[in-house]
């Protein structure tokens, strides 16, 4: 039995195509769930192969599970299959016409339903079913799948509770691609949280364990916007403690994420995190490749500033190739050089312009006062403006 669960294996990662004629017969269902299982451990671990492997088993799966009689469903065992099934991807045609069964299936009722609920995206009705459950009174193979489910339905609501449940989804299935979806998930709830140290905590484990996963590079976007936005690396003693962590990495994952949260650090202000992960991400770069041309934008960028050489800086930005960077590094680049242009045209001296309580009296004058030095710097920062919205749009 296990070498035709290995044969079936070996023939979907090595010809996807081939998955359609495959013949699983006499497979039962929880043992071929225990193959799907696999074949996902492999995804955590960065095998792109598996991906297509995993779709074109859901696709078996789905057609050998339907043609079983209604006996096999009496087997609790393959019940449970069925439901990992659904909540796995599987088409919740499954589950409707096992819903239909008399006698109905060997699993509770609750747990089908809410199953095929949540495969529907009837989240109200998904939560009424799941949430009362105990996942880990169920088998691990099942309950970590269903504490993650259960997580991201009350995670808008019940910020703890989803955390919680992550942890039981991580414990109950470790090194399975649940645990690396809980894991990658926990991270930015636990920011939320202002756990810093928490968080800290939880990006070095998923880093080191699931650093190759094909949901790596969601992972790093995410992590990059989390700590600009929430400021988790602002302070003289947090960048440090950060780029430990990050430096925990292969190189090529390091140059990555720093890369990834220099560009949110300029996008989001946080313009000395910007260009310290900038200087990081340089470091491991190859010269005059695509990598260092965009460390040097987003230090060039970060670089825009009260007693900062504009005209230096102005120079970097022009000397960047355009055509080595992507749609929305080209947008930042145009907006740190109308930044650039917008600061360097306002007046050198640093007394105002005209006081306030003059300004103020004179409402006669309208705007009559505004010279055009000041409304062209307007124009430029507010087209900067618009350019690092753009920049920051997905």
């Amino acid at each position: 039995m296990i070498r035709r669960i290995l044969l079936l294996v070996a023939l979907l990662a090595a010809e996807p195509l081939i998955a359609a004629e495959a013949r699983p017969d006499g497979i039962p269902p929880f043992e071929m769930v225990r193959t799907l299982q696999t074949l996902q451990a492999q995804i955590a671990g960065g095998n792109a192969a598996a991906v297509a492997a995993q779709r074109e088993l859901l696709a078996v799966m789905g057609k050998t599970f339907l043609a079983a009689g209604p006996a096999v469903w009496q087997d609790g065992r393959n019940a449970r299959a069925a439901v990992t099934y659904t909540l796995s991807g599987g088409s919740p045609r499954l589950m409707r016409s096992l819903l239909a069964l008399n006698p109905p299936i060997a699993v509770d009722a609750d747990l089908a339903t809410g199953a095929l609920a949540y495969i529907e995206n009837r989240e109200d009705e998904a939560r009424k079913r799941l949430s009362p459950l105990d996942a880990r009174a169920l088998p691990m193979s099942l309950g970590g799948q269903v504490a993650l489910v259960q997580a991201g339905l009350v995670a808008r609501e019940d910020l703890p509770k989803a955390i919680r449940l992550l942890d039981d989804a991580r414990l109950l299935m470790p090194g399975t691609l649940v645990e690396e979806a809980a894991l990658r998930r926990e991270v930015f709830l636990v920011a939320q949280t202002g756990n810093l140290d928490r968080f800290e905590f939880l990006s070095q484990q998923y880093l080191r364990r699931f650093g190759t996963s094909i949901y790596a590079e969601d992972f790093r976007q995410r992590f990059a916007t989390a700590i600009a936005r929430l400021g988790i690396a602002d302070g003289d003693d947090r960048f440090p403690r950060l780029e430990a962590i990050l430096k925990s990495s292969d190189p090529e994952n390091q140059r990555a994420l720093f890369l990834q949260l220099a560009q949110a650090a300029v996008v989001h202000g946080k313009l000395s995190t910007a260009r310290s992960a900038a200087a990081d991400a340089a470091a491991l770069a190859p010269l005059g490749g695509g990598d260092a041309m965009r460390a040097g934008l987003y230090d060039s960028a970060a670089s825009i500033g009260p007693g900062k050489d504009i005209g230096v800086v102005r120079k970097r930005l022009a000397a960047l190739n355009r055509r080595q960077l992507g749609r929305r590094d080209v947008d930042l680049l145009d907006a740190a050089i109308a930044v650039a242009d917008a600061v360097g045209d306002l007046p050198a001296t640093t007394a105002p312009l005209e006081p306030v309580s003059v300004v103020a009296a004179d409402t006669k004058r309208g705007d009559a006062w505004v010279t055009g030095t000041m409304r062209a710097a307007e124009a430029g920062l507010s087209t900067a403006d618009a350019l690092l919205d753009k920049a920051n749009s997905p």
